[in-house]
This record gives C-alpha cells, structure tokens and sequence, in this order.
C-alpha cells in the first residue's frame, strides 16, 4: 500500500471514529442525571441508588460483552467495513431507543444496547491498527482514528452539555442518531482491503496462564479503572444536586480530557524518566486516591473542581505507564499482543462496570480510594517492583 492511499484511508477511517464518539459521547455529561431523574419517578428515595446504578452498570458490563464478542462478530461480516457497518446500526439503533425513552426501563434497554455497540467501536480502533503489518503504518494508523475518537469524544461531551440545558434530553439523545447514521453512510463508500487478523476469544484466556499479567491486571489495572467512573458517574451527579447544570458538568469533563491528552507527553516524561513503571503505576494510583479520598471526606463544589483537574494530571502519565507496565510483563509467553491487548481492555471494563455498585453499596466515593490502596499493597507483596528491578 503506498503512503498516499495509507493517508487517504487513514483520513477517512479518523473522521468515521470521530463521528461515532461523538455520538456515542454526546450523553456523558448528563446520562446519569437523567437515570435519577427517571427513577425519582417509579421509586422511593431509600432505592434511588440502586435504579441510578443499574442502567450505567449494565453499559459497562454490556461494553465488556462487546469487547469480548467483537471479534467473533468481526470474522462473521466478513471484513473490518461490514463490521464496523453491524456496528455503527446497533450504536444508532441504541441511541434511537434512548430518545424514545419516556420510561426508565426503556432507558435501560438503550444503555443496554449503546454499552454493547460502545465496546465494539472502542475494540475496532485497535482492530484498525493491527490490519497493518508493518510497524510504522500500525502506529500511524493508531494515531490517527485515536485523534479521531478522542476529537469526538470531546465535541460529543461539550456540545451534549450546552443542548442539555436548552431542550429536553431525549431530544439531544435523537440528535445523536442523526450523527451516528452518517458514519454508517460514510462506511459505504469506505474502502479497506486488508484483511482482519482477529483469533478466537479463546486465545485471549492464554494471557491468564501469565502470572504476571494477572497480578498486574488484578491489582493495578483494575483498581485504577474503577476511579474512572468518578468523572463520568459521581461528578455529574453531585454537580447536578449542587445546582449547576449539565453545561459546567461537561466543561469539567472536557477540561479533565485536554488536560489528560495534552499534558501526556510532559507528565510521562517527567515521571518516567525518574522511576520504573511499575513505581509510576503505584503513584498514579496514590494520586488517584488521595484526591478522591479528599473529595469524598470534604466534598464541596471548588473541591471537586480541583480533584477533576489533578486527576486529569495523573491520567496524562497514568494510562500509558498502566500499559508499559502491563506489556514488561509479557516476558517469554507466546500469546499475541493483540490478545494481551484484548485482555487489558476487557480488565478495564470490568474495574468500570463494578464501580458504581461498590459506591452504592458504602453511599460513598470513597470506596474507590480504599480498593485502589488494597490493590497498590498486593500489588507490593507480590513482588511487583523487586521483580522489575531485577531485571
């Protein structure tokens, strides 16, 4: 493939990830307000928790089911744009059931259905990349539908906000339909010839004979990932019922996003040039858990303003150092890094999905500190850090 028809081809699957984030992200900065609005309706205050937790868990756990299944999902179309069009109709089709919800259960049945799409579209970015087997257009290509997505991400995030606060929410869930159809239509005249390199779910489960890995994975990565839910899930609500609206929920998430982008290359500089990557991991998850601990003892509008910001410091490093850790651990095991790939996301879902029921359980964020911190201890007694350095 010449490097003209790579960069076409790149530019147009950018835009496509772009415009699927952005319509899968348009309802971030308000999705959890409307649930609660919702089930303030059909239940008693004493259940709240439980109704507000239940349509966000099971997108998570439905993203997991994605991620899971995509592959096999992609080896049936026959192809990465047959896949991504199966997709991209079950995304829109999820949101359209979103903005005809006039019930919570029907509400649920979107997240259900958006959360399967979700994990497939997230996975497919990956998919994308390792169609090429040369190394430097793998990673150009990554770079590019990851800009795409993550452009998308941002726009879907601030401009749900703003249109939250001047119309009615399921209005802005069917203006997302609108946006996801035309990537579905793009995808028709989308051109991509090299063939899928996807194996079965069950080469995944040949990561799980890595001790290492599973150490890693099971006190490091998803630890971590459950204090991701505290921007998307306990920040818009406790936004909401200090009386701001879903604009300055938004306008807080876009700022936790650039700041965790932009600042990447200096923080992971800064941090991994001074100590190994698995010391980075544990003061990634300290800062993580400190903040929120603060929040969470102290709460209060400035305060959780600050936690945002500091945490989208810590992700600038944190994400990226979470995965050079996980790869060192890899060592003489012969599984594919595509499947030790499938297997980090599928741990990260999972940290997601169990997040909002461990805070609805203790009816406090600060639940996510205390698993964080266990995590970082076992993590130590394993021998995490002696055995990097022996290396």
């Amino acid at each position: 493939m010449s490097q003209n028809q790579l960069n076409k081809q790149n530019a147009m699957m950018r835009v496509i990830f772009l415009l699927f984030m952005f319509g899968l992200s348009i309802g971030d900065a308000f999705n959890v307000i409307y649930v609660r609005r919702l089930a303030e309706k059909m239940v008693e205050t004493s259940q709240i928790d439980f109704y507000i937790n239940l349509p966000i868990t099971g997108m998570y756990a439905m993203m997991i089911i994605g991620v899971a299944f995509a592959g096999m999902l992609a080896r049936r179309s026959g192809g990465f744009i047959p896949f991504m069009r199966i997709v991209g109709i079950i995304t829109a089709a999820g949101m359209l059931v979103r903005g005809l919800a006039f019930s919570y259960w029907v509400l649920l049945a979107g997240f259900l259905i958006d959360g399967f799409g979700y994990g497939c579209i997230f996975i497919a970015i990956r998919y994308y990349a390792f169609l090429f087997d040369d190394p430097s257009q793998r990673l150009a290509s990554l770079v590019h539908v990851n800009v795409g997505a993550f452009a998308g991400q941002c726009m879907g995030t601030i401009l749900g906000g703003i249109l939250a606060g001047q119309m009615h929410y399921r209005t802005v869930y069917l203006m997302a339909v609108g946006i996801l159809v035309i990537p579905v239509l793009l995808l028709f005249f989308t051109k991509v010839e090299q063939p899928l390199k996807i194996g079965p779910l069950k080469n995944v489960f040949a990561v799980l004979k890595n001790k290492k890995a599973v150490v890693f994975m099971l006190f490091m990565v998803l630890p971590v990932y459950t204090c991701t839910v505290f921007v998307s899930y306990s920040v818009p609500l406790a936004v909401d019922s200090y009386g701001f609206s879903a604009t300055v929920v938004s306008a807080m998430m876009l700022g936790n996003y650039i700041i965790g982008a932009y600042a990447s290359p200096f923080m992971t500089d800064l941090v991994t040039k001074r100590i190994s990557s698995d010391k980075a991991c544990i003061l990634y998850g300290a800062i993580t858990a400190v903040m929120i601990l603060l929040y969470s003892l102290i709460g209060g509008m400035i305060l959780m303003l600050i936690t945002v910001v500091v945490l989208g410091l810590a992700d600038a490093f944190g994400f990226s150092v979470l995965m050079d850790g996980y790869n060192k651990t890899k060592g003489d095991h012969d599984y594919t890094d595509n499947d030790a790939l499938v297997a980090f996301i599928l741990m990260t879902r999972v940290g997601m999905a169990v997040a909002p029921t461990l805070i609805t359980a203790v009816h406090s964020t600060v639940i996510l500190s205390v698993v964080v911190v266990a995590g970082i201890v076992l993590f130590v007694l394993f021998g995490g850090i002696k055995k990097e350095e022996a290396q």
